[in-house]
């Protein structure tokens, strides 16, 4: 019986409906039962009649009541009431009326049934779609109807213009009853499910679909923002709540310290019903704690929101928190815990749900642990799992239960009625079985339940639900499960008072009709293509549909009214736009004769997974229908069209496009008159009474023979000649002769008419002034003449005019276009004409720079460039400056180079300075150029303080240079202002300013500042007086003047009056006097003294060890070269120490240090700027200074850089020479300097300077410029747009199951990020599918294959496809265990089995040749991979061969039946022991063997075991025998036996020789013994009441029935009653021991 057999039952409650006064109504209520039911609908306890406004309808088990007209006074409650013999049910469905609008309340009667009235029905029902985020959606369906319905598309269930701005999505609509949804730009909150309900008067039908959309991986981009705290306690929930507003709407992304969470166990995301986006954690833990931040996003902008979550512990924490563990299904699951003392009771949770011990769950405490055991966990024991104390405390853990399921139901879900219930479950595999069940029945696929299956992902959704769809939800994947409560909860219906507005608003007055146009222009093209007319101003899209391809594409504006046209605006950034997927060639109608093949073929603009349909049923491929893909093309072959067709609507559907066409057929020709047209193939076909009867065939009289061109073809009784290529020469008569009969065929053929092939529609171009201009059309044959018009003039050629003609490629050449050239151009061909219109434009100043004013700053005397690129290279500009045009000077240049305009002001003044314009006509650019004087700076030294440091008495020098001969400087000693005086001269030359003392005396020591208007320059002078040093002449101007110059003056040392001699010299010149001491000594220290009136003492120090004998000189030298610097120190042991600015200089390359003998030389080599610094020599305590000035060289080019070409998203490299290796260069493009980045990357290798750009994008191309100080040059950088090609595409693969396939594909560039599709869905990597790249090559290896992985493999990279076809075969299957003779008894069951390789094979039985069908008797079944040919009562006409046949392979055996086999059952027989045993068994037929068996083990014959047969007797004799022999006795023979048992009656055991009394002496053996009557019984042996056992001392023998008592050296105390128990006897005796009376031997004393 079916779940509807029996009584009526409600398989479907009626929903409540709801509709506005005046339209239409429909109750519907779905009732099972059998016998027929007889169903009416009630209202008021009286019954509807189907008559007036009410009509009653039945589909399947689905009865509708349908209401037209609807009014006020129907609302209300209907019943809908069933019955049958068995029983009786009604079900009540509530219909409520919304009252119109006063001007809408109007309506007009509805006309009574047509004969032609149809209720809407889906042809084609949309399908389910899952595309990644971005990706366009469409959904398509096909309606019949009369009239044609109306269709209204719904998401989750809200009009589609309540959740969606009208640019994100388009409902359109097509002839033949199609109808589409196409979704933009796929958004996360675009995935839900979608319903298409169609309605018309006479009924509605409702059908659904559902988006997936998959995310893509995005980038983490930090964000700071001030986050809001929040805290906790661990093991409660917390909600976020974030409320965001935007149109379109935001995507919301929720993250935990920057990465994106997944929904899961314990974090919920949801949109709640008051447009809150909540994320919920529940039962928060320690590792919850973080930053959680919301993330919104649309097209326009992003925000987000943040807080930071603390989650603290409970006041008693655990000892030992929980594990989270993870298990399989239908394992044990053991989470523990530890309390802190052991009298803490627990409960367990499972989430909210306590849980109490059973068979289930398993509960155990030990001291202070506790432990939960969970025994055959399922999918639903996933969860979180809670351990609590009595003060609240808690302990989480989180069991993953891994299986079947890998995705469940969440544990319970609540919608609101009207709502739409959801329902996603994940599973390990694809192509499993699964079922859907609600309250333990399943449900099938309805109108209001869709049930979706997505690979691994399967969806249930209820429709707009009612409360009769609570309940439980149960999804099963083979013995897997997962349930989820579903609770449809009724809306609380509110009363709202509220104050009425009203709202007025005022349109301002349109003057003027405004038409706005927008254009595009594709980066790299200097062209620009109108795309857009609309005459509002607010907004406008663009999509993708509106460019020819794919690309990166510039957009402009400008405004049109009746008094002319404004400027363009062109929109900042760049957008890049694909174009959607359009048909190139659509599908043609059909025309074939039966029986002959039907291609369909059509021809995408992108490489799409297509859906074949005919008559609205899907088409697959199979031996009647070949579908193939080949890149954009896709084909459709009926194979061998049956008459059945004729008429039939072929259409194709993929992504976005669909097409149709109609298939005719016609008959088989009845006569012989064939025309066809050149080239085309030509069939003639003639169908013969025998198929073995042959045909010949005959041109004009001579007979064809096959070639090239011509085929002759026989398939049975059919006979064709075919020509594949039909020429002039193949016209004539073909006769077909088949005996003494012969059909004839008048050929006629055709020059087929030329046709323009290509471009298919008139052609508007925009072209440019000056530019080269080529219209091209393409003929169907090379041989046709093409004639080209302008506005209705034939076109000749000229010097600027060429016309081609190439095969079928005819071409009209314009060489430099002009206005004149403007207009509409035709090309001619036969009947065949198609349009060009042309139009020019001038093309205004296009500059790289920004259209704001360019502000520029320059010194006096620089040189100034202004420079502007155009768009195009004769493009005119003018230069004007502060409004009046520039004139070209001999410090003005004007130049142009390509599409570049500069000015160049060679020697620039403060009169230079004001506003220049680059104008174009159509465009301008402005340049505000300031020239202010240079500021004055200190050239050299660079160092901004500098040691000066002399001896007293030497002249002192301060120079430096600065870079304006004729600027002011200020001289300050200490702070104060130096004027020239007698002693100290300030010098002025040219760029040099000097401060000049003649005599240094220590007063002189002080910081001395040489200041500029901007800038300054400190010496730090130090004076030092003379020092003496023995050995050397020692000169002291002591600069005494006298009054007069004739006066006389005396020298005195220490007192003592100096005389003139070899030694002292005494000099006179004027008024001045010195002392010349010659060789100095030791003893000249001392005291001297001038006269009386000025003296001078002068101590000389003690002699030194070290000494500078020549000192370090200051050194300029030029950048690059070398510097030495040399000095003379005694002695020449000393330890001398180089330093540069106080640092120590260290040997190295650049730093070379040589000492010979009393000389120390420093060379640093190729020096620097940097290395102007003061150098110093330091000899134990003892230094020289110097200083190293190092002038800056002259750095130029020494090679010039050619244009560079290269690829867009590949590598320019711009590499020049300086004629120094230290010489600093910059890289600059239009007037920016290039700063190193990810980029750019400048190097330099000795005396190359390299500039490095990577990743180029067009915006690269123009000219860069390397500086240095004093030179400069220049390349120019063209960058072309990456051309990407496919080297070698994608090959179709045909294997086997199991096997590996391996996909490669090569392209021309390496970095190409590709994407691998299988039948439209992306590939995503896994442990058999495996995506690899390699340089240029990308691969794809599928291994482990099955039957469902056949399909096609599409490889896609910046809009290149190559596609392939994937065909996995079923391995060939082979015998893996044969069929094996057999023979049975009559009546018994046969069951004849073999083993094949695979299980899903056909096979056919056969006896003696002939096939065998099933019946009551037979059956034949498979069992995996085995195949079974039961016979359940088998005859003795069964006997035969038996043969099993799987294609080309077969097994057989013999099966042999013979007559039945009857016997006599054995009785179970009971002997006394030694007695003989007979046992006797009688079968029906004679001379059978058998065998006797005892306890399973075969009896074979003995001297004391005998079998005989007799006839149809088998007799088994035992003689004498014993208890052992007991046991089972069975007899087979055959297919039968028989089983009896042996009873062996064991005799009593007896005394048979008692013991006797014993005498012995002491220390010698005595022997107790005893003879029984059985061998096997058990005896126990007694010393009074003490029972023995053996030792050293007493042993206890036993051999056969005779039983000892062995006492060894016995013992005075061994003297007593000895007695043996036997069963129930007993028998006793006495030991008597002597002593020793001195007999020295050993005897053994035996008494019996």
């Amino acid at each position: 019986p079916t779940s509807s057999s029996g009584a009526p039952r409600v398989l479907g409650y009626p929903r409540p409906v709801l509709v506005k006064c005046g339209t239409d109504a429909v109750l519907k209520c779905q009732i099972g039962g059998d016998p027929q039911l007889d169903v009416i609908w009630e209202r008021k306890n009286e019954s509807i009649l189907p008559e007036g406004r009410y009509r009653i309808t039945q589909d399947g088990k689905v009865y509708s009541l349908y209401i037209s007209g609807v009014i006020m006074e129907d609302a209300g409650q209907y019943i809908c009431r069933a019955k049958n013999n068995i029983g009786e049910t009604y079900a009540a469905a509530t219909l409520k009326v919304e009252e119109e609008p006063q001007e809408l309340q109007q309506t007009q009667p509805a006309p009574p049934p047509q004969q032609n009235e149809v209720k809407p029905h889906f042809l084609i029902k949309p399908l389910s779609l899952r595309v990644d985020r971005g990706e366009d959606a469409a959904f398509s369906c096909k309606l019949s109807g009369e009239p044609l319905p109306q269709v209204v598309w719904e998401k989750d269930g809200k009009q589609l213009n309540e959740i969606y701005e009208s640019s994100h999505y388009h409902v359109g609509q097509q002839d033949g009853g199609w109808f589409q949804l196409k979704i933009f730009r796929t958004r996360a909150p675009d995935g839900g499910v979608y319903m298409c309900k169609a309605i018309n008067k006479y009924g509605e039908a409702m059908t659904g679909a559902v988006l997936l959309v998959e995310p893509i991986p995005e980038q983490r981009e930090g964000s700071k923002t001030n986050a809001k705290k929040f805290t906790v306690t661990e093991g409660k929930h917390t909600k976020f709540r974030c409320y965001v507003t935007g149109k379109p709407k935001p995507e919301i992304v929720w993250k935990k310290d920057g990465e994106n969470i997944v929904p899961g166990r314990r974090f919920l995301i949801f949109e709640d019903r008051e447009g809150y986006y909540t994320l919920k954690v529940l039962y928060c833990k320690q590792q919850d704690t973080g930053l959680y931040i919301c993330a919104a996003s649309n097209a326009l902008g992003n925000t987000l929101s943040a807080v930071q979550l603390s989650v603290k512990g409970p006041p008693v924490r655990f000892k030992r928190a929980l594990l989270d563990a993870e298990v399989r299904e239908r394992d044990v699951a053991v989470l523990e815990c530890e309390v802190p003392e052991e009298s803490v009771s627990t409960a367990w949770y499972l989430e909210d749900q306590r849980l109490q011990p059973g068979n289930k769950y398993n509960m155990e405490q030990k001291g202070t642990r506790r432990r939960l055991t969970i025994q055959n966990v399922g999918a639903d024991d996933d969860g979180v799992y809670l351990c609590e104390m009595p003060d609240g405390g808690k302990t989480i853990a989180e069991l993953a239960v891994k299986g079947t399921i890998v995705k469940k139901l969440p544990r319970r879900m609540e919608v609101m009625e009207g709502e739409n219930a959801a329902f996603f479950v994940e599973v390990e595999q694809d192509d499993m079985d699964i079922c859907w069940f609600k309250d333990g029945l399943q449900l099938q696929e309805t109108h209001q339940t869709i049930i979706k299956s997505f690979g691994k992902t399967h969806i249930l959704v209820f429709v707009n639900t009612s409360y009769q769809d609570s309940g439980t939800i149960t999804f099963m994947a083979g013995r897997s499960t997962t349930s989820s409560k579903l609770r449809v909860k009724s809306e609380r219906i509110h009363t709202w008072l509220c104050e009425a507005h009203k709202l007025f608003y005022l349109k301002k007055r349109d003057f003027l009709k405004i038409t706005h146009l927008m254009y595009y222009q594709e980066v790299g093209s200097q062209e620009w293509q109108r795309c857009l007319t609309t005459e509002t101003a607010t907004s406008a899209e663009v999509l993708g549909d509106s460019v020819p391809c794919e690309g990166d594409y510039r957009f402009r504006i400008c405004c049109v009214n009746k008094y002319g046209r404004s400027g363009h605006v062109e929109f900042p950034k760049v957008v890049h736009l694909a174009p959607g997927p359009k048909i190139k060639t659509p599908l043609k109608n059909a025309v074939v004769t039966e029986g002959e093949d039907a291609v369909f073929s059509t021809e995408l603009s992108a490489n799409l997974i297509g859906t074949w349909f005919l008559n609205s049923q899907q088409l697959q491929d199979s031996g009647l229908f070949s579908i193939t893909q080949s890149k954009n093309q896709h084909t459709l072959r009926i194979h061998q069209v049956p008459n059945v067709y004729d008429g039939a609507e072929i259409t194709f559907i993929a992504t976005g496009v669909r097409d149709s066409a109609t298939l005719q057929i016609k008959g088989p020709y009845l006569h012989g008159q064939k025309s066809a047209m050149e080239l085309d193939p030509v069939v003639l076909t003639c169908e013969l009474s025998r198929p073995d009867e042959p045909a010949y065939w005959f041109k004009d009289g001579v007979a064809v023979l096959q070639s090239d061109n011509i085929t002759i073809q026989s398939e049975g009784t059919m006979k064709r000649l075919i020509i594949r290529s039909a020429a002039l020469p193949d016209a004539g008569m073909y006769t077909c002769q088949a005996g003494d009969q012969t059909m004839s065929f008048s050929v006629n053929i055709k020059e087929p008419p030329v046709i323009i092939v290509d471009p298919k529609d008139d052609i508007h171009m925009d072209a440019m002034e000056l530019d080269p201009v080529v219209l091209t059309c393409e003929l169907s044959r090379p041989d046709e003449p093409a004639y080209w018009f302008k506005d209705g003039v034939a076109v000749l050629q000229s010097d600027n005019i060429t016309i081609q003609s190439e095969g079928t490629m005819k071409r009209l050449i314009i060489r430099s276009a002009a206005l004149p050239d403007a207009g509409m151009y035709t090309c001619q061909a036969g009947d065949q004409t198609i349009m060009f219109l042309i139009c020019f434009y001038s093309i205004a100043l296009q500059s790289k720079l920004s259209h704001n004013d360019i502000h520029m700053e320059r010194y006096v005397s620089e040189e100034v460039v202004l420079n502007c690129e155009l768009s195009r290279s004769n493009g005119e500009a003018h230069w004007f400056k502060d409004g009046l045009k520039l004139q070209e000077s001999e410090n003005v240049r004007l130049s142009a180079e390509g599409p570049y305009r500069r000015v160049t002001i060679l020697c620039a003044s403060k009169l230079d300075s004001g506003e220049y314009v680059c104008d174009t006509g159509g465009d301008s650019v402005f340049f505000q150029l300031i020239i202010t004087e240079a500021p004055v700076r200190i050239v050299s030294p660079r160092e901004s303080e500098v040691d000066v440091c002399i001896l007293s008495s030497e002249k002192l020098v301060l120079s430096c240079e600065i870079s304006k001969a004729d600027a002011e400087v200020c001289w300050f000693c200490d702070g104060m202002e130096i004027e020239e005086n007698d002693i100290l001269k300030l010098e002025d030359e040219g760029i040099y300013r000097r401060l000049v003392i003649p005599c240094a005396t220590i007063d002189d020591s002080a910081e001395y500042v040489c200041e500029t208007a901007d800038d300054s320059i400190t010496f730090w002078v130090k004076v030092e007086g003379n020092f003496v040093f023995a050995g050397e002449p020692v000169v002291l101007e002591l600069g005494c003047e006298l009054s007069t110059a004739n006066g006389i003056v005396n020298w005195y040392k220490n007192g003592s009056p100096i005389k003139e001699n070899e030694r002292f010299c005494f000099e006179e010149e004027g008024a001045f006097r010195t002392l010349v001491i010659l060789c100095a000594e030791l003893q000249d220290s001392g005291e001297y003294i001038l006269d009386s009136i000025l003296s001078t003492c002068f101590a000389f120090s003690v002699p030194r060890v070290v000494e500078f004998l020549t000192e370090l000189h200051n050194t300029t030298v030029m950048e690059g070269e070398d510097a030495t610097f040399k000095c003379v120190v005694s002695p020449d042991d000393v330890q001398l120490v180089w330093l540069m600015d106080g640092e120590p200089i260290k040997p190295s390359d650049r730093f070379y240090i040589e000492q010979n003998s009393l000389c120390h030389t420093l060379i640093i080599r190729k020096v620097q700027l940097l290395d102007s610094s003061r150098i110093t020599a330091e000899a134990e305590g003892i230094i020289s200074k110097a200083g190293l000035k190092v002038q800056e060289a002259q750095v130029l080019f020494t090679k010039r850089m050619e244009a560079v070409m290269a690829e867009e998203f590949g590598e320019a490299v711009l590499e020049t020479e300086v004629s120094l290796e230290s010489g600093e260069v910059q890289w600059m493009r239009q007037g920016v300097v290039i700063q190193p980045g990810p980029r750019h990357k400048l190097t330099q290798n000795a005396c190359k300077r390299i500039l490095t750009i990577t990743n180029l994008s067009l915006s690269d191309r123009g000219t860069y410029r390397c500086e240095t100080l004093h030179d400069r040059t220049q390349v120019k950088l063209n960058v072309e747009p990456r051309k990407i090609v496919i080297r070698k595409g994608l090959m179709d693969i045909e294997t086997f199951e199991r096997e590996t396939a391996s996909f490669e594909v090569e392209v021309s560039h390496a970095d190409v990020e590709g994407v691998w599709q299988k039948d439209g869905l992306r590939v995503k990597p896994n442990n058999n599918w495996r995506v690899s790249c390699n340089g240029r090559v990308h691969g794809l290896t599928l291994s482990n294959l099955t039957l469902e992985d056949t399909g096609s493999i599409v490889f896609s990279a910046e809009g290149l496809r190559t596609t392939a076809r994937l065909v996995v075969k079923e391995t060939p299957v082979t015998i893996i265990k044969k069929l094996s003779d057999v023979r049975f008894e009559e009546e018994s069951a046969v069951i004849l089995e073999c083993e094949l390789s695979r299980p899903n094979v056909d096979v056919r039985w056969l006896k003696n040749g002939l096939e065998l069908k099933s019946s009551k008797t037979l059956r034949m079944y498979s069992m995996g991979r085995k195949r079974c040919l039961q016979i359940l009562e088998c005859n003795i006409s069964d006997s035969g061969l038996y043969t099993c046949e799987i294609g080309d392979l077969s097994t057989s055996c013999k099966l042999e039946v013979y007559g039945k086999l009857f016997h006599f059952i054995l009785s179970s027989l009971s002997f006394p022991e030694d007695q003989n045993a007979v046992f006797m068994c009688e079968l029906s037929l004679e001379d059978m063997p058998g065998e006797w068996y005892k306890n399973g083990s075969r009896i074979r014959p003995t001297s004391t075991i005998k079998t005989r047969t007799e006839g149809t007797k088998h007799f088994l004799l035992i003689c004498n025998v014993k208890p052992e022999d007991s046991g089972e006795i069975k007899f087979v023979s055959k297919q039968v036996h028989s089983i009896a048992y042996l009873e062996v009656e064991e005799l009593p055991v007896s005394i048979v020789r008692p013991l006797r009394d014993r005498t012995a002496l002491e220390k010698h053996r005595v022997i107790l013994e005893c003879t029984v009557s059985s061998t096997n019984c058990d005896v126990t042996w007694y010393k009074g009441d003490q029972e023995l056992e053996s030792t050293e001392h007493m042993e206890i023998i036993q051999e056969g029935c005779y039983h000892k008592l062995v006492i060894h050296q016995v013992a005075l105390e061994d003297e007593g009653t000895y007695s043996i128990e036997v069963g129930e006897h007993t028998s006793t005796a006495k030991l008597m021991v002597e002593g020793e009376y001195g007999v020295n031997s050993t005897a053994d004393y035996i008494y019996k």
